[in-house]
Order: C-alpha cells, then structure tokens, then sequence
C-alpha cells in the first residue's frame, strides 16, 4: 500500500517526510551521484514547494523505501524551468496536467513490482484529481520500466545528454484502462493508496 502525503496531511506524516528525503540523498546523491542538494542528510530542491503532493512506501521497520513527488504544471516545475529543450513547443501549464519527479526506490528493501505500485498510485491520484495525464523528466531507460508496468510513455520531444543519463520529456495519460492495466501488473484489484480519506478533494491545488 501507498500513502500520500501534502501539506494538508503532513502533520500526521513529518517521520515518514523526513524518511522520504533521506532515501532521496541515498538514491539520488549517493547511488546515482547526481549534484542534488543535500541539507541535514536531506535531499530537498527547489520543487519542494507546499504544492507537491508525495506518494510513499513503507519498509517493513517503517521506513519509506519508495517514493514520488507530484506537482501541478501550474507552479513552477522541472521540466518547465530547468528542461524545456525537451519538449516540441511549450512546456504544458494547466491544471489537469501534473508532473512526476523523483521517483526512486530502495533496491534492497522495496517489492519487486514496485515501480508498477507508484504508477498504480500515481492513475488512482490522478482519477481522484480529475487528472488528463502527467508529465515527467526521465532516464530513458524508464521507458521499458513503465511499459512493462502497464503505462505507455509518450515522448514529447528529443532527449538530451545530463552528465549522468539521457533523458527524455514524457507524457503518460490517466485512465481507468491504464489503470486496471498497471493495477494488474502491481499484483492489486484493491486501491494502492491507503489514505486518500485525509485529503480534500475539493482543496487539492491545482
């Protein structure tokens, strides 16, 4: 099971905030030896704005050993501000487009199928919010990941060359289709997120 945190549930949630931000200086600073920044132990970056909205995973002690942030385009986002070369055009900015970022997983500690479970988590989201689709700056060597869970990325332009990865602008539509597909691959009929009952629908920024 997923949960998901935002600033209107985070109060419940400040152990599990801080566990996500720590798997995301091992991955992503440690693992990956991306330049991220990294304070206290805490990998946090300018797109850790009150409007992001996290799906995370526990380990069995607890710990969060898989995440993604969501983000409406509306705000600034990464691939808007920091990679608009990737895409054909402009960047998209409305508020039933949303991006995923930092998707990462513990490889000791997270099920085999997990990144199959964030996407689950991610359609269920989606749906709830009335989403058309989201957009996402990834390593192309996701592409395969994501189709193997189900979802059918769409490049929106070239890929580019970052020093640690090739990476491309993607589109991935939200619809009950792809999610019965990536719920099948996730190993669930049941809802993934565990908590959607603590946020408002009607309050979630857009």
């Amino acid at each position: 099971m997923l949960h998901i945190i935002t600033k209107e549930n985070a109060h419940l949630h400040w152990d599990a905030l801080a566990s996500m931000h720590q798997l995301r200086r091992a991955v992503f600073s440690e693992r990956l030896g991306w330049s991220v920044t990294v304070v206290n132990g805490l990998e946090i970056d300018q797109f850790d704005l009150p409007e992001a909205h996290y799906l995370v995973h526990y380990a069995a002690d607890g710990r969060v050993n898989a995440c993604t942030r969501l983000l409406p385009t509306t705000c600034p986002y990464l691939l808007a501000d920091v990679f608009p070369e990737l895409v054909d055009g402009e960047p998209p900015r409305a508020p039933d487009i949303w991006e995923s970022t930092r998707f990462c997983a513990d490889q000791a500690t997270a099920p085999a199928n997990i990144a199959a479970i964030l996407m689950a988590g991610m359609l269920e989201f989606g749906l709830f919010t009335g989403l058309r689709g989201y957009v996402s700056v990834s390593d192309i060597r996701m592409e395969p990941i994501m189709r193997r869970a189900g979802w059918n990325p769409v490049r929106l332009g070239g890929t580019m060359e970052t020093g640690t990865d090739t990476a491309a602008a993607e589109w991935l539509e939200v619809s009950l289709a792809y999610l019965g597909r990536v719920r099948e691959r996730a190993g669930s009929a049941a809802p993934i997120i565990a908590n959607l009952d603590e946020i408002d629908q009607g309050r979630i920024a857009a």
